[in-house]
């Protein structure tokens, strides 16, 4: 009797510990494949962390190209504002340069017209006082001729060949320039004549 129950004590202890074992051995299954689970999701947030990195450094990279790119287009901006800085003030120079220019020609067109008007002024008071009112016609007409001519005032080969229409009339030059020439602002020789186109020649510039 003592014999079976130490064979049932025997094989109940061998069964304990073969169920122990199995025991133990699915728990370090279990903990193996949780361990392996845990190296899965551990290896998977490093290979996700790795791409976060590597994305960081390309955005970081591409913001850096951004912002070279946007400093070369603000240096090219403040290039061509400068540019566009220094063509106005050549333009304002230039129109300051033109309005002193235009104020001057305004002054020699002026002195030019005065000096014309007080000629002619200085002429007409010569040419009645070389031919009174009282004197006939005639007379008067042959004194005019003979002060222009006195003078050197008048260059009659010169205002025939600028009159050609006195010229085939066959009108005697100085005699047509006291009778008519004069009060038709016809010029009295070359250098008058010059003086008038050139003050009509800045007077188009000024148009």
């Amino acid at each position: 009797m003592e014999k079976m129950e130490s064979q049932w004590t025997s094989a109940s202890a061998q069964s304990t510990a073969h169920q122990t074992s199995e025991e133990n051995a699915g728990e370090l299954r279990f903990l193996r494949a949780q361990l392996a689970d845990e190296k899965a999701a551990r290896e998977a947030a490093e290979a996700q962390l790795r791409k976060a990195g590597e994305e960081l450094q390309k955005l970081k990279a591409d913001m850096l190209g951004v912002k070279d790119q946007q400093a070369a287009t603000l240096r090219q901006h403040e290039a061509t504002l400068e540019a566009r800085f220094n063509e106005n003030a050549i333009l304002m120079k230039s129109l300051k340069t033109a309005q002193d220019r235009e104020e001057q020609v305004q002054l020699l067109v002026a002195q030019v017209n005065k000096a014309q008007l007080l000629f002619t002024r200085l002429l007409n008071a010569l040419l009645q006082q070389a031919a009174p009112r009282y004197l006939p016609a005639n007379i008067r007409l042959q004194r005019k001729c003979e002060l222009m001519e006195k003078h050197s005032l008048f260059d009659p080969v010169w205002y025939l060949n600028q009159n050609p229409d006195v010229s085939e009339a066959g009108v005697d030059a100085a005699e047509h320039f006291v009778s008519h020439g004069l009060r038709e602002g016809r010029s009295v020789n070359r250098t008058m004549e010059d003086l008038r186109r050139s003050v009509e020649a800045l007077q188009g510039q000024r148009r």
